[in-house]
């Protein structure tokens, strides 16, 4: 009892976190209202939005002015507006993408880290072909496939990202089932489905959570690219990277056209970059590699 006691009152004494470790919270915190609060501007866009994205309200390319402060675009709708509007398909492209991505790839990396053998190699080697091709390259073979339009690109990001959360969910499942709770699971009669939704799936979510959170900005510059070659939302409709691509023959004349949905895009990825760091600090999960590029 007296250990005890003890125990608590050094717990009181001790110090309190050193600075470092402040800093990191104080980090943290910024980048999550951050995320909160471009979510909201996206989500309150037919609120906070001056205008309508699809009317003309102006004289087509006009400069930035205090009556729209990121301008006129060549068909006379204000900017800020499309902005706005744009990132509610740009947001929901990528988060239905990303989720896509980790329903058929943790389940394909959980099964093929705790078989092992022959049955997860095969499983494997199918997710390294994938990873073996550009990601929008696949992405472009897949919507040729199946045919432009927002469903179809979301299937083609989503798949180039399945081989991504099954090798990260693989290596993760392979440390976690030699653990002794394992082999203990297995000897009291568990069957391996059991074990791994019961035992190996709770720890290996740690990483998947900070892998989404990551994923999301990778797969929102996915789509961006997409939308950008024209095979994603159909005009007059506001997105990113469609009002980005637009904007591209006007640069001499109204680089704000092309500027305002290119640092929306830019400001969005470094948020997710940024919390997918916090997110890996907060949980004390390795921080999994996106390359875009694959």
């Amino acid at each position: 009892m007296t250990s005890a006691v003890e125990q608590v009152v050094e717990a009181v004494k001790a110090p309190s976190r050193p600075r470092r470790s402040r800093r990191l919270d104080i980090g943290g915190l910024v980048v999550c209202t951050a995320a909160v609060l471009l979510v909201l501007a996206v989500l309150l866009a037919p609120v906070i939005a001056p205008d309508s994205p699809t009317v003309a309200v102006g004289m087509a390319r006009s400069a930035p002015s205090l009556a729209h402060p990121f301008g006129i675009d060549h068909l006379g709708r204000d900017v800020l507006s499309r902005v706005l509007w744009g990132g509610r398909q740009t947001l929901l492209m990528a988060g239905l993408s990303t989720l896509l991505a980790a329903v058929v790839g943790v389940p394909i990396g959980l099964f093929a880290g705790y078989v092992g053998g022959l049955r997860g190699g095969v499983s494997m080697r199918a997710m390294d072909v994938l990873l073996a091709f550009p990601g929008l390259l696949l992405a472009l073979i897949i919507i040729t496939i199946g045919g432009t339009g927002v469903p179809s690109t979301v299937l083609a990001v989503g798949v180039s990202f399945v081989p991504v959360f099954a090798r990260v969910v693989y290596g993760s499942t392979q440390r976690v089932r030699s653990e002794e709770y394992i082999a203990a699971s297995i000897v009291v009669g568990a069957s391996p489905l059991r074990v791994m939704v019961r035992n190996v799936l709770p720890v290996v979510l740690t990483e998947v959570v900070v892998m989404i959170s990551s994923a999301i900005g990778w797969t929102m510059l996915l789509t961006a690219a997409l939308n950008f070659l024209g095979f994603g939302v159909a005009p007059p409709t506001p997105e990113w990277g469609a009002d980005l691509g637009a904007g591209t023959e006007y640069l001499d004349q109204a680089w704000w056209i092309s500027a305002a949905p290119g640092f929306a895009i830019t400001v969005t990825i470094l948020i997710a970059n940024f919390l997918g760091d916090y997110f890996a600090k907060l949980l004390s999960a390795p921080r999994a590699e996106l390359i875009p590029t694959k």
